[in-house]
């Protein structure tokens, strides 16, 4: 198959057999990886990568309103154990087809560490940004706290990546401005900063491109919030609301 059909045969697997609510494609080289956390490049992991294929699954709405609870925490644990056993059938459906490939837990043991933080190295990081690849893989934008924003659910998807040695076409980017504060300042409030645990602008950081949480402080926000997964930023915003 040439890239165009393989990407349309693996992006439908995606979707219909293993039930992902999003689907897209990036070169392994996009310029968004550029900008990732040192060792969050697709060749880091696999030399020989040419392709990301990312999957985003819905958070329900309803019960992220309910935050912080119990029965969100619930939710958030349901769709990390949802997405890495996704990311394992669908790196399987690559390798039957004849391709290396690879996938990363969705939230996996997040590392910190006094020397890293010395460092200036990025503290409670997953092994690979999954935001990098779905803006890169054209489902998204970033949005003011650095969450993907997408014009079905808004904040409201958690995402699974798998890198590839398969020959994929990506898919354009998404060009759209999404985040309302960005069109027209002052039309939302800031309300993801401002309801943040973490006493709102103060869990902001510079990022290369515009928007970022310092995860030390958004961990120390869950924490307050009895350990409990937080979520209160995307539960607030108004994107992707119907």
């Amino acid at each position: 198959m040439d890239p165009i059909e393989l990407a349309k045969c693996v992006k439908e697997y995606a979707m219909a057999k293993v039930g992902f609510d999003l689907v897209g494609v990036a070169s392994a080289s996009d310029p968004q990886f550029d900008i990732a956390p040192q060792g969050h490049k697709p060749t880091e992991w696999l030399s020989d990568a040419r392709s990301v294929v990312v999957g985003g699954k819905k958070v329900l709405a309803e019960i992220l309103q309910t935050t912080p609870s119990p029965i969100y925490s619930k939710h958030y644990d349901q769709l990390n154990e949802w997405l890495n056993e996704a990311g394992y059938q669908l790196s399987r459906f690559l390798q039957e087809l004849g391709y290396k490939a690879m996938w990363f837990p969705e939230s996996d043991p997040y590392t910190y560490f006094v020397e890293q933080r010395r460092a200036g190295m990025e503290a409670y990081s997953p092994s690979f940004c999954h935001i990098h690849s779905a803006v890169a893989a054209g489902l998204g934008v970033r949005g003011k706290v650095g969450v993907v924003l997408t014009p079905q659910f808004g904040p409201r998807q958690r995402w699974m990546t798998v890198i590839t040695t398969a020959p994929l076409a990506p898919d354009p980017k998404f060009e759209e401005e999404l985040c309302l504060e960005r069109i027209a300042p002052g039309s939302c409030g800031d309300q993801c900063v401002e309801i943040c645990k973490t006493q709102g602008s103060a869990a902001l950081r510079p990022w290369p491109e515009e928007g970022g949480v310092d995860m030390y402080k958004c961990n120390w926000g869950r924490s307050k919030a009895r350990g409990l997964s937080c979520g209160m930023c995307i539960s607030v915003c108004p994107v992707g609301i119907e």
